[in-house]
């Protein structure tokens, strides 16, 4: 690894919040091969000022211009952001003399304000009522509002901005090339008993096949699937198969699972239950991790997820480090607490049901920040990107182009060297949920691989990533 370059944040005026800037500069300063040093010889200047005239600034130093209009609007406003297009992109907060500053060196857009906006789900925890509705989709987010399309790595796009100025003005560069990661993911949403034998689950298939979707022939398949899996095993419990699968193509992934249901749409099974408790051993003996997967209520419950944690450590005998939010059903006001008062070290919930993409505008893990308390968390969030259930339900794709579609939104995810989390639910992997999209799971990690895209779970990338946060910041 190359030396770290040392470089200084000096504040000029009063910012929206001091800890927020230096925390969301860290992102960059991972990335970006720096370290966060005072009385380094490479500056960023952070100006919250009316008058940029004022602003004394040396000839490499990159100078960041804000102004009292940010902290208002991030502290009063329930509006998006504003917006500036320029040549190269739409931009946060544009300062109100940006066109008369435009040149090397300065950025004339708060984009550091903006990336912790966006990072933080400041305009959902703004205008959502917590438990008045269920998950937010994209199409109620800021991004339709703002005339966006789909969701975008704009965070990625407004950070480097500072990169690229700062290259251009001549800093060393310290950038090193980093392997392209996807995490495997799958949420355990439903499991059948041994008496009832998935045939509800079965009957739902076949109503929204034929009667939603209107594809008679898709219900026909998962009829002869669900014939196959009674014969062989237990319906639904393909876990073998999984694990046989992804360990002859050398992958590890993780399987996150419910440990209470006592809400309609929680799954029904019992993770105390002595069948259960065999396939939770035979996943750890095969190397794969066990996460939480938070019940409905959990989301908006800080205290309900502690207990549910504590509940599958105690029925693992060991402690867990990652979650995911059933339904992605969460409100940011207290899902980001719960998930630290848990003592979780990551989460994978920050993405959308109805939309394919970074939710939080990066590709990139981030420690999300505490909005009101003005404070960092302490565990990573892992962007998920990509879900089955969205390409078979939201988008209505075909398993052929559900293939293309995923290999579209993670080859965006592999050319910025990001990491980021997929789901396949393990019922979909035995066929029985959306005929031929088992299939292309297993092509689309055999074209990763082909890529040579790193595919793990997440706790094997947590010392990495923890290790280059350390490193993000002098001591």
């Amino acid at each position: 690894m190359s030396e770290r370059l040392p470089v200084e944040v000096k504040f000029i005026g009063e910012p929206f919040c001091r800890e927020a800037v230096i925390h969301t500069l860290r992102h960059l300063a991972m990335r970006a091969g720096w370290t966060i040093s005072p009385g380094a010889q490479h500056r960023i200047l952070y100006a919250t000022t009316d008058n940029p005239r004022e602003i004394t600034a040396e000839e490499k130093d990159i100078v960041i211009l804000s102004s009292s209009s940010v902290s208002r609007h991030l502290a009063e406003s329930d509006t998006p952001l504003p917006f500036e297009t320029m040549a190269n992109g739409r931009f946060p907060f544009p300062h109100k003399n940006w066109r008369t500053f435009s040149k090397p060196g300065w950025i004339t857009t708060d984009v550091i304000a903006g990336a912790w906006a966006v990072l933080n789900l400041w305009y959902e925890a703004r205008t959502q009522t917590v438990g008045a509705g269920d998950w937010i989709l994209f199409t109620e987010d800021w991004w339709r509002k703002a005339g966006w399309a789909q969701p975008e790595p704009v965070v990625d796009n407004w950070l480097d901005a500072i990169l690229t100025d700062a290259i251009m003005l001549g800093w060393p560069s310290r950038e090193e090339e980093k392997q392209p990661t996807v995490l495997l993911t799958h949420d355990v949403d439903y499991l059948p008993s041994p008496f009832n034998r998935g045939i509800s689950r079965l009957s739902r298939s076949l109503v929204r096949h034929v009667v939603s979707r209107k594809r008679p022939g898709d219900a026909m398949l998962n009829m002869m699937a669900y014939a196959r899996a009674c014969r062989q095993t237990l319906p639904y419990f393909d876990f073998e198969k999984i694990v046989s699968e992804e360990t002859m193509r050398g992958v590890f992934s993780s399987f996150q699972f419910v440990a209470r249901s006592d809400h309609e749409n929680d799954p029904g099974y019992d993770i105390h239950h002595p069948n259960l408790r065999e396939i939770l051993r035979y996943l750890e003996e095969k190397g794969f991790e066990i996460c939480l997967h938070g019940s409905f209520r959990a989301g908006n419950d800080p205290a309900r997820l502690v207990e549910e944690k504590g509940q599958l450590e105690q029925v693992l005998r060991r402690k867990i480090a990652g979650h995911r939010q059933h339904y992605l059903h969460f409100h940011p006001h207290s899902f980001f607490r719960g998930i630290e008062n848990a003592g979780l070290q990551y989460d994978m919930s920050v993405g959308y049901n109805d939309m394919a993409g970074p939710r939080a505008g990066t590709y990139f893990p981030y420690r999300p920040f505490d909005i009101e308390r003005g404070r960092p968390y302490v565990f990573w969030e892992y962007p998920l990107v990509l879900m089955d259930t969205t390409l078979a339900t939201g988008y209505a794709l075909s398993p052929a182009e559900a293939f293309h579609a995923a290999c579209k939104e993670l080859e965006r995810a592999a050319a910025a060297r990001g990491c980021v989390s997929i789901i396949w639910h393990q019922e979909q992997l035995g066929g029985l949920l959306d005929p031929g999209y088992d299939r292309v799971y297993w092509d689309l990690l055999d074209d990763l691989r082909r890529q040579q895209i790193r595919m793990t779970s997440g706790n094997k990338v947590l010392a990495e990533f923890d290790a280059l946060w350390e490193e993000s910041l002098a001591r």
